[in-house]
Parts: C-alpha cells; sequence; structure tokens
C-alpha cells in the first residue's frame, strides 16, 4: 500500500469519532473540490494536497485547537510511516493555511496548495446543508 492508502485507512478510524461535520464524507467533499481545483494549477503537488485533504480535521475535539492537534496528529502518522521529513513540513503548512485563525495570525499562504485547501474546506462546508449528502459537488 501507498502512503495515502495508509493514511486514509487511519484516517477513516480517526474520523469516525468526530462530530457530523466533521466526519470522512467532509474529507471527501474537500477532496473532491480540491482535486478539481488542483486541475487549473498544474504546478500542484498533489501527494500534498491529498495527505493534507485527510489529515487537515483529523483531530477535532473543538475548534480552537484541532488545527494544531490535527497537524501533530498527521506528523507522528507520518513520521512513523517513515515519510520524507521535508515532505511533512509542507504538509504541516497545507493544513495550518485551512484555518482561518491561522491566517490572520500568520498571514495568507504563499503555497497554492494551501490556498487549494482553504477554499476547498470552506466551500465543502457552504455547500452541504448539515446532515445532507453533498449534492452540488457535480457541478464544480
Amino acid at each position: 500500500m501507498n502512503i495515502i492508502d495508509i493514511s486514509t485507512a487511519f484516517a477513516k478510524k480517526e474520523y469516525a469519532k468526530h462530530d457530523k461535520n466533521h466526519r470522512w464524507s467532509h474529507v471527501q467533499g474537500v477532496m473532491k473540490i480540491a482535486l478539481k481545483l488542483a486541475k487549473f494549477y498544474p504546478k500542484t503537488n498533489l501527494e500534498a494536497i491529498k495527505l493534507a485533504v485527510i489529515f487537515h480535521d483529523i483531530t477535532y475535539n473543538n475548534y480552537k485547537t484541532h488545527v494544531d492537534d490535527s497537524v501533530k496528529t498527521a506528523e507522528k502518522f507520518l513520521t512513523a510511516q517513515k515519510y520524507p521529513k521535508r515532505k511533512i513540513e509542507k504538509i504541516k503548512k497545507i493544513i495550518f493555511a485551512h484555518s482561518s485563525p491561522h491566517r490572520r495570525k500568520f498571514g495568507d499562504t504563499k503555497i497554492i496548495e494551501g490556498k487549494i485547501i482553504y477554499d476547498s474546506d470552506k466551500f465543502e462546508l457552504a455547500i452541504t446543508p448539515k446532515g445532507q449528502k453533498n449534492i452540488m459537488i457535480n457541478y464544480i
């Protein structure tokens, strides 16, 4: 299995513990949007964006700490998988970029993957009515 498949298997179990707005279906919606957006930016690192999307809300106990907690979980898991440290650092930057509070604190991200995950996460939440399947995704 590759790193995406291994991470997905791990993440599905973790997301099952979350509230209904932050379960695996949310990750799937964000992923679908992110991959569609990435097509417009050929230099996008698809592996990095996929891993960042998989891990972006993986530790969602509360809004204020979820990004920092999710980054720690991603780093710990990917390090255990012997994933390259320099790649982990990029994934951490992308995950931080999906957070409005982190953007207010550190400014907008300069990396395209960070912009993609931010837009994808916000758009997915905006078009998915609470408790309903995302039906608008096919029209992007």
